[in-house]
């Protein structure tokens, strides 16, 4: 007789060949902290990663025209990352360098060498250009490269400040001081998280500060061919609003290099980028000067012709 017995739970207790079939898991679900996304996927390459952040996050040149992914490449594999307290003070470092040769540069001049001194300071000048280009086709030297820029725009500054004291005693402190005190106050803002950097803030400063130079770069070919438009460096109305706000873009675009910089650590760049994220703050930090010193200039010219 035949009998059919009912399929139950326990029918396949005790087969092998069921057992012996990987058992299938689901995965584990990642706790995420609140506000936090933990990325599950595959990494992408690094290099790509810091190409996208940098040429969406600054409009610092050292960030926007860099070979930084290609130095990435070049460099060795492993090693400490870098820290944004170590770029901090590698650009106090070469702040430190900047000032230094300054001072030199002045007491040269004010010793009596002030024709060799403001001829140094040109040359000076170009060897800092040179410096830069150097610097950011080859990021990975930029610890030697900062250093060279940092020195001899320290000289080239020199010679224009002092040109410029002579004739407006007092505005040299003036600059420093402002210029400064607006780095610090704004990095202290930042660190604190009392000012943040959102897209839309971002976008509108690449946005104006592209403007800016288009128009700063139309007007210098204009003039090439013998256009001459409204004087943008004149004591008056429209010389003065321009200074304002190139000075409130150094002023922004140092806040962009900063949150570049904190990017640039959560990525885990290599330890040289320290050096290349303080050549980049030094960029903008003279600019910054030049433009501070330019606006107090058309301050100062005004107030002799009254």
């Amino acid at each position: 007789m035949l009998v059919v017995k009912p399929i139950g739970a326990g029918t396949f207790a005790g087969r092998r060949d069921v057992a012996t079939r990987p058992a299938v898991r689901l995965p584990t679900p990642i706790p995420q902290a609140p506000g936090r996304q933990v990325h599950v996927g595959p990494i992408p390459a690094r290099g790509a990663v810091v190409a996208r952040i940098m040429t969406s996050t600054s409009s610092n040149p050292a960030f926007t025209f860099g070979k930084v992914d290609e130095a990435l490449s070049e460099s060795r594999r492993g090693g400490p990352p870098m820290t944004v307290d170590g770029a901090v003070q590698k650009t106090g470092l070469l702040l430190a360098v900047a000032v230094a040769s300054a001072v030199a540069t002045w007491v040269q001049i004010a010793s009596g060498n002030a024709a060799a001194m403001l001829a140094a300071s040109k040359g000076a000048g170009v060897v800092a250009l040179i410096s830069a280009f150097a610097t950011m086709f080859k990021p990975q030297w930029s610890m030697g490269t900062s250093l060279v820029f940092s020195a001899a725009q320290g000289v080239a500054m020199a010679g224009m400040s002092v040109f410029l004291e002579m004739l407006y005693p007092g505005i040299v402190l003036n600059a420093l001081m402002l210029t400064f005190g607006t780095a610090a106050s704004l990095l202290v803002a930042f660190q604190a998280r009392l000012i943040r950097v959102t897209d839309k803030f971002r976008d509108g400063v690449l946005m104006v500060t592209g403007g800016y130079f288009a128009a700063m770069l139309l007007g210098w070919v204009m003039s090439l061919f013998g256009v001459k438009l409204p004087s943008m460096l004149s004591a008056g109305p429209l010389g003065i609003g321009l200074g304002l706000v190139a000075a409130s873009l150094a002023a922004a675009n140092l806040l962009l290099d900063f949150d570049m910089i904190r990017s640039a650590s959560r990525a885990r760049m290599p330890k040289w980028f320290e050096w290349y994220g303080a050549f980049s703050l030094m960029m903008t930090l003279v600019w910054m000067y030049t433009e501070v010193l330019r606006l107090l200039t058309m301050f100062a010219r005004g107030n002799s012709d009254n």
